[in-house]
């Protein structure tokens, strides 16, 4: 006899209390500037996935954030200076206002590798089977994957700085948007059942999907080396640990 599956509640429950509440707690030692964590979920297709549900960890210096501001570039916020930079530029020249998650990178890496010295969560979920099962009812209808992550992704919860001697926690914030996908393992033996498309059906097409048509699309060069900036600097960070 096959063992029962964890409901939906439950992944969710265990992804908070083992991978997100010690990932903030590093977090806040390491940021000062840190208030609080948002969490936030997005659903689409992503190369080798129709239904992959990701994850999106944002470092903000409000305890009570505004979405979709607190994901997006501004002048001041946390993250790495440079890449900070680079990004403010590009928003500043007429593009779309660039993701914060950019230049937080360093930083996660850093809290991650704080939380999880052995180098791997205790507990984690993977974004192509039980992630799905897990968020997918806190997803909008499928996103792009070509979209800002503020646009692509819907908070989930939130980690507030707790007060001294005080533990933290998750706050849900989010709404279940579609509750008719929760504990839906059946999905997972039925590529694409969950976001609608069938895996005899052709993949969608990026410019199918929603998209903000009216946007300008950023400069791939400019983005290509932000990231590049953060991952060097992650590198030679790290190397030095």
């Amino acid at each position: 006899m096959n063992d029962p599956k964890p409901t939906s509640l439950a992944l969710r429950q265990r992804y908070e209390r083992e991978y997100i509440l010690p990932i903030a707690k590093a977090l806040f030692e390491i940021e000062p500037r840190c208030q609080s964590m948002l969490l936030a979920v997005g659903q689409y297709w992503c190369d080798e996935a129709t239904d992959a549900v990701h994850d999106n960890l944002i470092a903000c210096e409000a305890r009570d954030p505004a979405w979709p501001q607190a994901a997006q570039v501004y002048p001041g916020a946390i993250g790495d200076t440079e890449t900070l930079a680079l990004l403010l530029k590009e928003s500043a020249e007429g593009h779309e206002v660039c993701e914060l998650d950019l230049a937080q990178g360093l930083l996660f890496s850093l809290a991650r590798k704080q939380a999880f010295p052995d180098g791997k969560a205790v507990f984690t979920l993977d974004n192509n089977s039980d992630m799905i099962v897990a968020f997918a009812s806190y997803c909008h209808e499928v996103s792009d994957q070509e979209q800002p992550s503020y646009r692509s992704h819907t908070p989930y919860g939130i980690v507030r700085r707790p007060a001294p001697g005080e533990d933290a926690r998750v706050e849900i914030i989010g709404t279940m948007h579609r509750p008719e996908r929760e504990d839906r393992w059946d999905v997972l033996e039925h590529d694409g059942i969950i976001s609608g498309f069938d895996a005899n059906d052709p993949l969608p097409s990026p410019h199918d999907l929603h998209r903000v048509a009216s946007k300008p699309r950023r400069d791939p060069v400019l983005l290509y080396a932000s990231i590049g900036l953060l991952i060097l600097a992650t590198v030679l960070v790290l190397s030095r640990c």
